[in-house]
C-alpha cells in the first residue's frame, strides 16, 4: 500500500469518525443521542476544514485520487463567500456547532429556547449552501473534489439530524413515510443495480487478463449511479430514524442493514479512492521470470490484487444483505449480524478463489 499517499487514510478516519455518531442516536436516549451524533460530524467537518487550510497554507497540492482536479475546486471562485475562503467558513461553522450541542449536552438547562431555533437555522442555511457548491461542482467546474463532498455530505448529515429538534418536522416526516420509503427502494434499485453492473463487467474485462482506460471509465461511470443510489438510501435512511426513532432503534433488521450501508460506503470509498487509479496497471495474471524483472513495478502492484478483490467482495455482499434486510422478519440483531459475518466470509473464499483461478490462467 506504499502507493495510497497518507492523507488518504486521514479522509478515511475523518468520514467513519463523522458517521460514526449515528451508533450514539440509537444506544442512548433520542435527544442525547442526536446531539452526540451531531457532534461527531462536526468533528469530522472540521478535521476536513482545517486539513484543507493547512494545505492551502502550506501551497501544497491536493491530489485528488479518482482523478478529479481538487484543486481546481480549492481555487475557484466558488471557494470564497463574502471575500473570505470556505475553509475558514467551514471551520467557524463546524467549531460552532459542536461547541453549541456540547453545551447542550451536558447543561442543557443554559439554552434558551431562541437559541435553539438560530441553531437549526444556521444549519439550515450551511445546508442550502452545501447544495449550492454541490451543484457548482457537478455542473459549472464539473470536477469534484473528495475533501468538499466529505465536508458537504457532513454538513447535510447535520442538518437532517437536527430537524429531530423540531416537532413540525417530525409530524411531518411521519406523515410522507410511503415517499421516504420510494426513494429507499428508488436508491436501492440504483445501488444494487449498479454493484452488480460493476462486477459483470469487471469479470468480462478480464477475459483478457487486464483493464483498460476505456472500461475503467465504464466502471467509473456505473460506479457513480451506485454512489447516487446510496445518497438516496442513506438520506432516507436517517429521515426516516428521525421520523421513527422509538420504534427503529429496537429493529435488529433496521440496525443490521444501516450497520451493511456503512460497510458498503467504506468499502466502496476504499475501492473508488485506493483500488480504482491503479486498474490499469494491476496485473491479474502471473509472468514469467523474465517479465517480472523487466517490469519493475510488477510485486508492488500485484499486492494489490488479493485486497481489491476482497474489498470488492465485501461491498457487493453487504449490498445484497442491506436490501435483504428490507423485507426480513424480526429477528435478534445477534442472529442477523452472525449472519452477516457468515456471508461476508463466504464471499470473501469465493473472491479469494476467483483471484487464484483468474491468475493462474496463463501462468507460465
Amino acid at each position: 500500500m506504499r502507493f495510497v499517499q497518507a492523507n488518504i487514510f486521514l479522509y478515511f478516519f475523518l468520514l467513519v469518525l463523522g458517521m460514526s455518531g449515528f451508533f450514539f442516536a440509537v444506544i442512548w436516549s433520542q435527544t442525547m443521542g442526536f446531539y452526540i451524533f451531531i457532534s461527531f460530524a462536526a468533528i469530522g467537518g472540521f478535521g476536513v476544514a482545517l486539513y484543507i487550510y493547512r494545505t492551502k497554507k502550506h501551497r501544497k497540492e491536493l491530489v485528488c485520487p479518482i482523478g478529479s482536479d481538487c484543486n481546481a475546486v480549492i481555487n475557484s471562485r466558488y471557494s470564497k463567500f463574502l471575500g473570505v475562503s470556505l475553509e475558514y467558513w467551514g471551520m467557524f461553522y463546524y467549531a460552532l456547532i459542536f461547541l453549541s450541542y456540547i453545551i447542550l449536552i451536558f447543561v442543557p438547562h443554559l439554552v434558551p429556547k431562541i437559541f435553539l431555533s438560530g441553531l437549526i437555522m444556521f444549519t439550515s442555511g450551511a445546508f442550502l449552501f452545501s447544495l449550492y457548491l454541490l451543484f457548482a461542482q457537478a455542473f459549472i467546474l464539473k470536477q469534484w473534489c473528495i475533501w468538499c463532498l466529505l465536508s458537504a455530505t457532513l454538513s447535510i448529515v447535520i442538518f437532517i439530524i437536527s430537524l429531530a429538534n423540531i416537532d413540525f418536522a417530525i409530524t411531518v416526516l411521519t406523515e410522507i413515510t410511503v415517499a421516504i420509503k420510494a426513494v429507499h427502494s428508488f436508491g436501492f434499485a440504483l445501488g444494487i443495480g449498479g454493484a452488480t453492473s460493476v462486477l459483470f463487467l469487471f469479470f468480462r474485462f478480464l477475459r483478457d487478463l487486464d483493464i483498460n482506460k476505456d472500461e475503467l471509465q465504464t466502471l467509473k461511470g456505473i460506479s457513480e449511479l451506485m454512489w447516487l443510489g446510496l445518497a438516496f438510501i442513506f438520506v432516507s435512511q436517517f429521515i426516516d430514524f428521525i421520523g421513527n426513532a422509538d420504534i427503529l432503534a429496537r429493529s435488529a433488521p433496521f440496525l443490521a442493514q444501516t450497520i451493511a450501508l456503512f460497510i458498503v460506503a467504506i468499502s466502496s470509498a476504499v475501492l473508488m479512492i485506493i483500488f480504482a487509479p491503479f486498474l490499469i496497471a494491476i496485473p491479474f495474471s502471473e509472468l514469467s521470470r523474465n517479465e517480472k524483472t523487466i517490469d519493475n513495478h510488477y510485486s508492488s502492484f500485484k499486492s494489490l490484487r488479493k485486497p481489491l478483490f476482497l474489498t470488492g467482495a465485501i461491498a457487493f455482499s453487504s449490498w445484497y444483505f442491506a436490501f435483504i434486510m428490507n423485507y426480513l422478519e424480526e429477528y435478534s440483531l445477534i442472529v442477523l449480524l452472525l449472519a452477516y459475518s457468515a456471508i461476508l466470509a463466504i464471499a470473501v473464499a469465493t473472491a479469494f478463489f476467483w483471484e487464484k483461478r483468474i491468475s493462474n490462467k496463463v501462468a507460465k
